[in-house]
C-alpha cells in the first residue's frame, strides 16, 4: 500500500445534470492506493457544513466523482470514482472515508457514462466496479 496527503478534494454528484462540484474544506486528509484492482481509500476530516453535504451525496449508496490533488495543491489533479462508505460526526467537524478507482476519462465523459449505465439497469456498486471497462 502507498498513502499520500490529500491537499484537495472537491466532489461530483453523478445523479443530477449539472457538473458543478463542491470544494471540500479539508482538516486533514489521506489518499490510499491499496495496489489492488486499482482500488483507492480516500480518507478526509471535513467542516460540519461538508460533512452534511457528503452524507446527502452518500445516500442510497451513489457513486460520485471525486477530483483530488494529491501531496500539495500544484499538483493536477486526479478523478476517482468513489462510493461513500462511512461519514462520522466528530463533535467539532466530521470523517468521512471513500472507496474507489482511479478514473482516466474526462470528467463529462465520466458523468455521460455513468448516466447511460443507470438507464440501462445497473446499480450502484456493478458501476462502481466497472474499473476500467467503464468507458466501453
Amino acid at each position: 500500500m502507498k498513502t499520500f496527503k490529500l491537499a484537495e478534494l472537491i466532489l461530483y454528484p453523478t445523479n443530477q445534470d449539472s457538473v458543478e462540484g463542491k470544494e471540500m474544506q479539508l482538516t486533514e486528509g489521506l489518499i490510499i492506493n491499496k495496489e489492488e484492482d486499482n482500488e483507492w481509500v480516500v480518507e478526509a476530516v471535513l467542516d460540519k457544513e461538508d460533512l452534511a453535504i457528503v452524507s446527502k451525496l452518500s445516500h442510497d449508496g451513489n457513486v460520485v466523482i471525486a477530483q483530488v490533488r494529491i501531496t500539495k495543491p500544484e499538483n493536477r489533479p486526479a478523478l476517482f470514482l468513489v462510493q461513500v462508505q462511512e461519514v462520522n460526526d466528530l463533535e467539532e467537524e466530521g470523517n468521512v472515508i471513500m472507496r474507489g478507482n482511479l478514473r482516466r476519462e474526462d470528467r463529462n465523459d465520466l458523468l455521460m457514462t455513468i448516466q447511460r449505465l443507470r438507464k440501462e439497469g445497473k446499480e450502484e456498486g456493478e458501476i462502481l466496479l466497472c474499473g476500467t471497462g467503464l468507458a466501453e
